[in-house]
């Protein structure tokens, strides 16, 4: 079952700022095509929730952004929570 790792999410926490789904994008989308670093598989699923969660109010941790991610990749079809 797909899930996205807790150390991936707080890379991601930490390079976005300010704390808002358009620079969180922003940073998912520089990380695809690295050699290192978060699977370009996890990358295309975080690129499809984009249109579903711009319009949602931030997570204000990095466990309640990785909680609402995997809870969309459960809902996509892609897994659920580790």
């Amino acid at each position: 079952m797909a899930h996205i790792p807790l150390d991936d999410i707080q890379t991601l926490w930490r390079e976005t700022s300010p704390k808002d789904w358009s620079h969180f994008f922003t940073v998912v989308h520089a990380h695809r095509g690295k050699v290192d670093g978060i699977s370009d598989n996890l990358i295309v699923f975080m690129e499809q929730m984009q249109s579903r969660l711009e319009h949602t109010p931030f997570p204000n941790s990095p466990e309640q952004l990785q909680e609402v991610l995997n809870n969309q990749l459960a809902s996509m079809g892609h897994g659920g929570r580790p």
